[in-house]
């Protein structure tokens, strides 16, 4: 979602039969991690704003019905541009590609490159993103790492994989040397 949005979640009990469950029920929203408000931390629907930065937030909602209570997460992007909102020119351009975020978590794929909307989609369910998401700046090189393995592939077609991981090498050491402050 874009930057200072806001966005609705809803939490929609159901039993093991998979019928909605509406009598008696308590909510309790919060943020698990990341940044962002919530408005309405007790209503089965509330109002999540994003913060003024990008990242990652989770929250959490835990619904109790007498004795009984469960609890569900959602995973939210924030980002200060959408690939959605790309037009078909922008989407065919050459140069560096932009990315996206898409959740297969147990998946073991970390990131691909998806050739009909030329952008790199990175796994945010893995568990290696999960974890570099703690850090911005380990987000950061993590990322440039997937965006290096991306290139790398798709200009280095049919080379060797000896000559692969030269080149991923080679263009991971001049990224990190450029993300280096001042």
């Amino acid at each position: 979602m874009p930057l200072n949005e806001i966005r609705k979640f809803r939490a929609l009990p159901r039993d093991r039969s998979r019928r909605r469950v509406i009598d008696d029920l308590q909510f309790v929203w919060q943020i698990l991690e990341g940044e962002g408000t919530l408005q309405g931390t007790t209503n089965q629907e509330l109002e999540y704003r994003a913060p003024a930065a990008p990242g990652l937030a989770r929250i959490g909602v835990t619904v109790s019905q007498r004795d009984a209570a469960r609890t569900a997460e959602a995973l939210i992007t924030v980002t200060d541009s959408l690939d959605a909102t790309m037009s078909p020119a922008v989407v065919n351009a050459r140069g560096l590609r932009g990315y996206t975020f898409e959740r297969a978590a147990g998946e073991l794929w970390r990131c691909r490159f998806d050739g009909d909307r030329n952008v790199i989609v990175v796994n945010s369910g893995h568990r290696d993103f999960v974890f570099a998401t703690r850090n911005r700046a380990l987000q950061l090189r993590y990322l440039v790492r997937l965006y290096v393995k991306e290139l790398v592939l798709k200009n280095f077609a049919g080379a060797s994989p000896d000559q692969l991981l030269e080149r991923m090498i080679e263009l991971s050491l001049y990224a990190e040397e450029k993300l280096k402050p001042g």
